[in-house]
């Protein structure tokens, strides 16, 4: 179904407070886009609508333990960003991200974060723009000691873990392409262990917000976090992203997630 939700934003002053709240439609994409073919991701993913739904079962059974999230599902989730985008080769990663509504401060156990849903309209990956917001001044992977001759792309693999399908707080993404670039605000990932930016937005009636419904624990949405050399040739537009609240979800199954991280790299001549 398609439903109003309320979303968090950025505010149009610095130092002013953020814009809460703001009411926005967001369609059911599964109706709309169903599942996506392996020779669609590449421009969907980093030239079209920044997102995507995957089958991607796993043979996690305890998504709590991250002894045994480490031992399965990184490989397979590597293996599922080495499909999709088959032309990058992306580096194993060592963490993940572990979100319940049980859970009301980011933190870190063990290599692994912990943190609730987050309910603001955001992408954790930008670059260090010029004063006059038309060139980049340093690239985030400058910063964060990357190869700086390659291209570079960042997807995220986000999963409902819940043994029945998702019920409260899915995970709404906007259409990269109906952001208005002069919307984003370029700002500190508040929750980054070494300081780089993140991308934050201004509400726009422009802007086109989808969710899946009823997502199954087999499945997976993948959205696009970085792009260190868009093909158009432009600044970067994120898949900016937020957790929801569902109308009339109050007493319906707690959400329990599952995020992983990964980077890309193409050499380019």
């Amino acid at each position: 179904m398609n439903f109003t939700g309320a979303l968090n934003y950025a505010s149009a002053e610095e130092n002013a407070p953020p814009q809460m709240g703001i009411a926005t439609t967001i369609a059911d994409a599964r109706p709309l886009f169903g599942k996506t073919t392996v020779d669609d991701a590449y421009g969907l993913l980093l030239n079209d609508r920044g997102f995507l739904l995957a089958d991607a079962p796993s043979a996690v059974v305890d998504w709590t333990d991250p002894k045994e999230v480490a031992g399965k599902y990184y490989d397979e989730a590597l293996g599922l960003a080495q499909t999709l985008l088959r032309d990058f080769n992306f580096s194993p990663i060592s963490s993940h991200t572990f979100r319940s509504e049980d859970i009301t401060e980011h933190h870190w156990i063990d290599g692994i974060q912990y943190g609730p849903c987050a309910e603001f309209v955001h992408n954790d990956y930008a670059d260090t723009l010029s004063p006059d917001r038309q060139s980049v001044e340093r690239t985030f992977p400058e910063i964060m000691g990357m190869p700086t001759n390659k291209r570079v792309v960042g997807i995220n693999i986000w999963r409902s873990v819940t043994v029945t399908p998702l019920e409260r707080f899915p995970l709404a993404v906007c259409d990269r392409t109906s952001i208005d670039p002069e919307d984003l605000v370029y700002s500190l990932n508040v929750n980054a262990p070494k300081p780089f930016n993140a991308h934050y937005c201004l509400p726009n009636a422009g802007q086109r917000w989808y969710y899946y419904s009823g997502m199954r624990n087999d499945e997976a949405l993948v959205f696009t976090t970085y792009d260190s050399q868009p093909d158009d040739g432009q600044l970067f537009r994120p898949t900016l992203h937020t957790a929801v609240a569902l109308p009339g979800s109050e007493n319906r199954l707690p959400r329990v997630s599952v995020e992983v991280r990964f980077f890309g790299f193409l050499d380019t001549d």
